[in-house]
């Protein structure tokens, strides 16, 4: 009773650290995901960086780049279209014909004394031409007919010249080719210099630029382009490309780009936000309504939290890296396997990997890969008890990661690349590494937070232990005693999903206690019972303080507190039947009270304390029974029933156990009981083999009787 108390005085204390690591979980979560890469789709995309995600259509849509572009490359390929400028050839011409008029008008009116070069370079004419004298006199002294034929065939030369066009980037050769059409007349060398001359200064540009009929050729051409679609899930760009213009272009009218505004950045936060009150809501009733299935201790609790803080901050500092394969995302799931146990590592794994996928930006990879890695390594895990298979467990996970990644990449991908192979190799090697440091680090989970892995049970009942030697030694019918229930304990555990190693360690250790009195239980006890001689409350004051002596021995001998726990509990609450009987006959039914004649101890508040406590109750009596002649059918009802009583009497109500896993336990007690008590062949006596030596075969009646005699 005074447990009891104490029990329910801890309660609210037990509570608050409870909530205080539920609430910092969150708190943790909640920073994480809200610094993490949550926000990336909507960071401002800069042209010449490195794309920090990989950017596909959320939509069919025109990829207005590219059409843009081979538009522009249709409308470039139209060639220059040209039109004749009939203004320059007319002014063009009415410069050269008024130079001949205003030479002819010079010779009109030319003194004999006045020198007719002198005064054709005074004259104003508008063609800029530079004549020479020579060609001056030699145009003089044509008469007056031959001059006007001169200036027509200056005029026809151009006139032809101008028929064909002259482009303003052709002009040069437009002056040559009329100066050879003009070489083809009769007139002098000197005449055809000067013509020459005149066609160097007179000749201009006749074909320029068609402005519009060009344009509405280019435009003919734009529209002749179809539009190029960019398909829904398309690529824009992979993670770890160069941010070119047209990439950019490309996610800018698609609409990828956007400007980190304080709305883009509340919205998805707060969407996190909600899905995480769900995930955790989640959490807390798994392991409120979820009792009859895991019952944490304080000190698993403390684990659970500092593994899941390390690992959400390691995913928080590594949500920028390329290649998520490089985190070691199976070892939540493997180290909660190894330290709490497989079911509560994948429940945690699955509500790890959401939180993840948060921090990951909602990266649906991300989700799938560590979810599977992380189921099969907290499987996986499990069988790495025994060092020899430290190998090829840690190779088989470094499988698993191989293969989910190139699954998970082919489906989101859809392709084989260079780049995914890359992604499968390191996420095998980070496979490897994760077994590794999961086996690696449980001496530091042991030492930290008395956590109680596989490997430390098991060194607990390597019998070369002191403790288990002075039983072995002091107290010997315990020993044996501890064995079986040993046997017991580990057989129900196995097949409730219960921790076996736990249930084995325990069971060794449950009735250390007795060292204390030895000779006071009936199983050391050598014909002589000293309870014979004592009054009933004193036996049972004996009996009901070896769980409280065990727990001092084994603070002693640094036992874990688990161990400590099943040593307390494994009578709970009990009532020493024995020695109560006895006392209401002695002192009368009024004249007892109950409490006096029961343990001092608690009710199992773990699933193995719980497997123990039933082990040890029927070991003893099933032998008993098996002893004085009852079958194992009996000795099965009785099983039965001393369970019924336990659950009748409460001390199974915080075990965890389900009223469908009792049955359980009492079939494997009695598989356990059928290997130890089953019938043996009863050997024939030296002197019958020597008599039966001696007879003569009898025959085939004889050998059919042996036949029957052996089946």
């Amino acid at each position: 009773m005074a447990r009891r108390k104490e029990d329910s005085r801890n309660k609210p204390g037990k509570k608050n650290r409870h909530i205080l690591l539920f609430v910092c979980a969150v708190i943790l979560t909640l920073i994480c995901i809200g610094t993490g890469s949550h926000g990336e789709k909507i960071n401002t995309v800069q042209v010449g960086a490195v794309a920090e995600m990989r950017y596909v259509a959320e939509r069919d849509a025109v990829d207005e780049v590219t059409t843009e572009r081979l538009r522009t490359a249709a409308a470039d390929s139209v060639a220059p279209i040209y039109k004749k400028d009939p203004v320059a050839e007319e002014e063009s011409r009415e410069e050269v014909e008024e130079m001949f008029q205003e030479l002819n008008h010079i010779l009109a009116r030319l003194k004999e004394e006045e020198n007719f070069y002198e005064k054709a370079q005074e004259s104003p004419w508008k063609l800029p031409v530079v004549l020479t004298e020579k060609q001056l006199l030699s145009y003089a002294a044509l008469e007056q007919s031959n001059r006007l034929l001169y200036a027509e065939d200056c005029i026809n030369a151009m006139n032809e010249v101008y028929e064909g066009g002259i482009k303003a980037d052709a002009l040069e050769s437009g002056k040559t080719a009329t100066a050879e059409i003009f070489s083809a007349t009769a007139w002098n060398k000197t005449l055809k210099e000067m013509a020459g001359a005149i066609f160097q200064a007179a000749l201009k540009p006749n074909l320029v630029l068609d402005s519009d009929a060009m344009e509405a050729a280019r435009e003919a051409k734009r529209a002749e382009v179809e539009n190029v679609m960019i398909r829904k899930n398309q690529k824009i760009v992979d993670e770890g490309e160069i941010i070119t213009q047209d990439i950019y272009d490309r996610l800018d009218s698609l609409g990828l780009i956007h400007t980190a505004e304080y709305t883009d950045e509340a919205f998805p936060f707060l969407g996190s936000l909600l899905m995480v009150g769900l995930v955790f809501g989640a959490l807390y009733l798994f392991f409120t309504w979820g009792r009859s299935i895991v019952v944490l201790k304080y000190n698993e609790e403390k684990i659970l939290f500092t593994v899941y803080a390390i690992m959400i901050v390691l995913l928080r500092l590594m949500s920028k890296v390329e290649m998520f394969t490089l985190i070691p995302l199976g070892l939540f799931a493997m180290l909660t396997s190894m330290l709490i146990g497989r079911r509560v590592a994948l429940v945690m794994n699955t509500l790890f990997c959401i939180i993840g996928c948060f921090i990951f930006g909602g990266e649906v990879q991300f989700l799938m890969y560590s979810l599977l890695v992380g189921s099969l390594g907290a499987l996986l895990i499990q069988k790495t008890d025994k060092r020899q298979r430290l190998v090829p467990i840690a190779v088989a996970m470094g499988g698993v990661c191989f293969i989910a990644m190139f699954g998970v990449g082919l489906f989101f991908e859809s392709g084989y690349s260079e780049g995914l192979l890359v992604e499968c190799i390191v996420g095998a090697l980070m496979g490897l590494v994760s077994v590794i440091i999961a086996v690696g680090s449980l001496p530091f989970w042991e030492a930290t937070f008395e956590a109680n892995t596989p490997h430390r049970l098991l060194e607990l009942t390597n019998p070369t232990n002191e403790v288990l030697r002075r039983l072995m030694i002091e107290a010997p019918g315990t020993y044996h005693h501890s064995l079986i229930v040993a046997n017991l304990a580990e057989t129900a555990a196995y097949d409730i999903g219960a921790n076996t190693a736990l249930a084995r360690a325990g069971a060794y250790y449950h009735d250390i206690g007795k060292l204390k009195n030895p000779q006071m239980f009936s199983e050391n006890q050598s014909g002589y019972n000293p309870h014979d001689d004592l009054a009933p409350e004193t036996s049972a004051k004996i009996i009901t303080q070896h769980p409280k002596s065990g727990v001092e021995m084994g603070l002693e001998y640094n036992l874990p507190r688990v161990i400590l726990d099943v040593i307390r509990e494994h009578h709970g609450t009990g009532l020493v039947k024995y020695f109560y009987f006895k006392a209401l006959k002695a002192y009368g039914a009024e004249n007892v009270k109950e409490e006096d004649y029961r343990y001092q101890g608690s009710a199992p508040t773990s699933r193995e304390a719980a497997v123990v406590m039933l082990a040890d109750t029927v070991e003893a009596a099933v032998r008993s029974m098996l002893g004085s002649g009852k079958t194992l059918e009996e000795a099965g009802d009785a099983v039965r029933s001393l369970i019924r009583d336990k659950l009748d009497d409460g001390q199974l109500d915080h075990s965890g156990l389900a009223i469908h896993e009792l049955e359980i336990i009492r079939q494997s007690f009695l598989k356990v009981f059928q290997g130890m008590y089953h019938e043996r062949v009863a050997y024939p006596k030296a002197e019958e083999i020597a008599a039966a030596a001696k007879q003569e075969p009898c025959g085939e009646e004889g050998e059919e009787e042996n036949s029957e005699a052996l089946d």
